[in-house]
Formats: structure tokens, sequence, C-alpha cells
């Protein structure tokens, strides 16, 4: 995965978290997926909450988000 300036990595957390929780439920994830073919930074949904979602309560923190993009 390439890596984002943590700039980028915030806007595109906020474009995924669209209800403004300050977290990215997987709904939010899929409905992303789906505008732009699966992937977030060319790599696939499923591998990226595996990796993302390190507390395993299936939603993204902004702090989760980053440490793998940014």
């Amino acid at each position: 995965m390439g890596k984002m300036t943590e700039a980028e990595a915030e806007a595109l957390f906020a474009q995924i978290d669209t209800d403004g929780s300050g977290e990215i439920r997987l709904r939010e994830l899929r409905d992303y997926g789906q505008a732009n073919g699966g992937t977030i930074d060319g790599v696939k949904l499923a591998d990226f909450v595996r990796a993302a979602d390190t507390d395993e309560d299936r939603r993204i923190t902004l702090t989760e988000f980053k440490s793998l993009l940014a």
C-alpha cells in the first residue's frame, strides 16, 4: 500500500465517513468501495479492513486509518 500524507489520509477518511461519526463503519466502506471499484488505494476492501481494524470492533477510527495509510 502506498503511503499518503496525513492530510491526504484525513481527507479520504472524511470522504468515506459519510455520517461524520469519526469512525468508518463497514456499510460506509462498502458504499465507498462500490463507487470506487472495490478498493482503497489499490487494496481490496476485505484486506483493508483486516489490516486497518486493529481492535476488531468492525469500525475503523481515524487513528487506525492513518496508521495504515499515512
